[in-house]
């Protein structure tokens, strides 16, 4: 089944489901092409298809920890961004768990829209355990991952459960985490100190875990107590990398580490890549310009166009920054015409640079419909209604987008002067939003009013007239300061008196 109603050659290529294959067959190089998929719809905010489009690159390779990360991003910003609940394509596409790694994939999406959840996030390191060996599968590092996030949430519930300390030790114990193990097991002791059982596991295990952290069981083998300082300057490294909120101190140490991997390895693009984000994520202005280099130049070589992309991004972040000062004056100054005059063509700049970005864009990636939403919202907003109206019968397949491409379709007819296409259209947007009273309802019977209401008035329509009128009423009943609604509703009382 093509992801959200796309066609197969629309969306990124679905991997071999488990009726086909009795058991799981990885392949990076075929994982690879969903991640880049995954990045790219994440980057266009559709990030409820972006977290599919990470979770089918991990059927075929579930312990790339990049994607990991990336699924989880996803999954936060859809939540950030007001996502609650799944789509019905979402749930269904992960609804059958029967081999070890739909069983991962279903509990990583399960816990994913409830974070705070510490029984799904257990299941979810849990699975990752069991998955761990299956086909070579290494599964230590997601599975502790995940544990690392799951010990916390345990703690910071009203009733902590013992037998969820006991699965994330468990969990832990099987990829040979047994630092993570013991600390488990303790929470576990420390809710039921009773259990003797648990207290003399939990003591073998801080056993077992003194002797793998101080090297003492690589005695003879190559680099012994060495290779534990470079794995703890390694754990810092990645501390540092998974710090939320960085200190000025952090992001100098992680551009610098950064830095010392371009040199070894300067044509590496994850390389870059990290140096790229660690310059963002610092942003002074010399940072953006140097990123901004590294990109164009990645882009030259590579030829992979979300090099360009987030070049693209840094140039209009730069510009969203002067327009917001030119913004900033006109408001502080509103007498000022010059300031005015400024903001005004400031913005219209702005506009104009972003609608160039999004049309290489969806140049690039011609069928995600995603983009091409927002590339319809810029030529909309230019005055482009020719091509937003073909962009936008595009876009509103998509769920994501569909209700508000939908209002967009409509006012895009309706600044054309066809009526009827924008009131057909308008009726189908109401029909797909629902809720008549929310913030995109509004707007689709307002708009409706007006395209009944200019109908009747050019056509002497009685019957148009009459509907834009009862619209106007429940607007108005509802919300009496939306828009102009009480001039508006006095103009169509007007004009049904004069066509009667």
């Amino acid at each position: 089944m093509a992801l959200f109603g796309k066609k197969k050659s629309d969306a990124a290529p679905e991997p071999e489901t488990e009726q086909q294959e009795a058991a799981p067959k990885f392949s990076p190089e075929k994982a690879r092409r969903f991640f880049e998929h995954a990045k790219t719809v994440h980057e266009a905010t559709n990030y409820e298809y972006a977290m599919t489009s990470w979770l089918n690159g991990m059927r075929l390779d579930p312990s790339e920890m990049n994607a990991l990360e990336g699924f989880w991003k996803s999954a936060t910003t859809f939540i950030q961004e007001g996502g609650t609940k799944l789509s019905r394509e979402t749930k269904r596409s992960f609804a059958e768990r029967k081999d070890p790694v739909m069983k991962y994939l279903g509990a990583l999406l399960d816990w994913s829209v409830e974070q705070l959840n510490p029984a799904l996030a257990v299941k979810a390191a849990e699975t990752a355990g069991k998955l761990h060996g299956v086909d070579g599968a290494d599964m230590a590092e997601p599975t502790y991952w995940i544990a690392e996030r799951a010990l916390p949430l345990i703690g910071r519930d009203k009733k902590p459960r013992k037998d969820l300390c006991v699965k994330l030790m468990e969990s832990a114990a099987s990829v040979g985490a047994y630092d993570l193990a013991v600390r488990s097991g303790d929470m576990g002791v420390r809710i039921d100190p009773t259990d003797v059982g648990l207290a003399t596991r939990v003591k073998n295990m801080a056993a077992q875990a003194t002797m793998s952290s101080g090297g003492y069981d690589k005695t003879g083998e190559e680099g012994g107590f060495l290779a534990n300082i470079r794995d703890a300057s390694k754990q810092q490294q990645l501390s540092d990398e998974d710090r939320l909120v960085k200190t000025e101190d952090i992001k100098d140490r992680l551009i610098l580490t950064a830095e010392q991997e371009f040199k070894e390895r300067p044509d590496d693009l994850p390389t870059i890549s990290k140096l790229v984000k660690a310059l963002i994520e610092r942003g002074r202005p010399e940072d953006e310009v140097r990123a901004y280099k590294l990109l164009m130049k990645a882009f030259e070589d590579s030829g992979q166009f979300r090099f360009r992309q987030q070049a693209g991004d840094i140039r209009l972040r730069q510009a969203k920054r002067k327009l917001a000062d030119y913004l900033s004056a006109a408001e502080q100054n509103p007498d000022d015409e010059q300031a005015v005059a400024n903001a005004k063509k400031a913005r219209q700049k702005f506009l104009e640079m972003e609608l160039q970005e999004y049309r290489l864009r969806v140049e690039a990636y011609p069928t995600d419909v995603a983009l091409k939403y927002q590339l319809g919202r810029l030529e909309f907003e230019l005055g482009n209604h020719d091509e937003a109206i073909a962009l936008f019968q595009e876009s509103k397949n998509d769920p994501k987008n569909r209700v508000q491409s939908l209002t967009l379709l409509a006012r895009s007819f309706l600044a054309k002067k066809w009526l009827d296409e924008a009131i057909q259209t308008f009726r189908a947007g109401i029909e797909q939003q629902g809720d008549k009273r929310s913030g995109l309802g509004m707007e689709l019977r307002y708009g409706l009013m007006e395209a009944l209401a200019i109908k009747a008035g050019e056509e002497k329509d009685l019957e148009a007239a009459s509907e834009a009128e009862k619209l106007a009423s429940d607007i108005a009943i509802e919300q009496i300061g939306y828009r102009d609604i009480r001039d508006r509703r006095e103009q169509i009382k007007k004009l049904v008196a004069e066509l009667k």
